[in-house]
């Protein structure tokens, strides 16, 4: 298959899905994962198609939510290795708010070492996985989305002004270079505000995929938050070159 004819398959596959990743596009029209790749830059210099999170999503659908398999599978150690060090700042008899971003789920895996722990979500797949039984979970409920698996809506916000949380972890889809974090969803991004105020502590965790960008709605800024952790340095931290 020519490059013009693997591009019209990526593309009609893409009109059909509307996201996917590298792999995925590479088994459907049964070429490499490099001549793939070659090809959706060549339909990005285009403008048809835009990269995200490993993937690829029309470029119609850019502003879109990200199905969570596909967020969850991009990025997976680093977003490992960032829950790791978020579950160091939990002590026992802590209550929690964890956001329904994948990577603040993953924090559910190094938990076990801890007691008397409150754990208060929007996120299903937390209910799923969580097999402490030591832990108390609490599910705001509210309007479920299930491209994301997690609720959100007045329900859910309602919910959350209802309780006082010691931590709260959450993400987002983007960290602009001078500090403001933002997401596509309006309606994750209206529980998240809620979330913080009802929080002592807020940490934001973001992989450096995330980084120089700028999403539609606008959670906070990183003068709201007490800690971010990445996996690497933030654009304000980064050393200056000397001359």
């Amino acid at each position: 298959m020519i490059s013009y004819e693997r591009q019209q398959a990526l593309l009609g596959y893409l009109r059909e899905k509307h996201f996917a990743t590298i792999k995925e596009l590479s088994g459907q029209i049964w070429a490499s994962e490099s001549s793939v790749r070659r090809d959706i830059d060549q339909l990005e210099k285009k403008g048809y198609v835009n990269k995200i999170y490993g993937g690829v999503v029309l470029a119609e659908y850019r502003n879109s939510i990200v199905p969570v398999g596909l967020r969850d599978s991009q990025n997976s150690a680093v977003k490992e290795a960032l829950a790791k060090k978020a579950a160091k700042l939990v002590f026992d008899g802590a209550t929690l708010i964890l956001d329904g971003s994948s990577t603040v789920r993953r924090i559910l895996n190094y938990l076990d070492g801890y007691r008397e722990l409150t754990i208060i979500t929007n996120n299903q797949r937390i209910f799923n996985e969580c097999t402490n039984q030591d832990i108390k979970l609490y599910c705001t409920g509210g309007y479920f989305l299930n491209q994301s698996n997690i609720f959100v809506g007045s329900a859910a916000e309602n919910f959350i002004r209802g309780i006082s949380a010691d931590l709260l972890f959450f993400s987002g889809q983007a960290l602009s270079d001078d500090g403001e974090i933002s997401d596509v969803s309006e309606e994750e991004t209206s529980l998240r505000k809620v979330m913080l105020a009802r929080s002592k502590k807020k940490i934001f965790l973001c992989d450096s995929s995330k980084l120089g960008m700028v999403k539609t709605f606008t959670i906070c800024t990183k003068d709201d938050v007490d800690q971010i952790l990445c996996d690497k340095p933030l654009p304000w931290e980064a050393p200056r070159s000397s001359r």
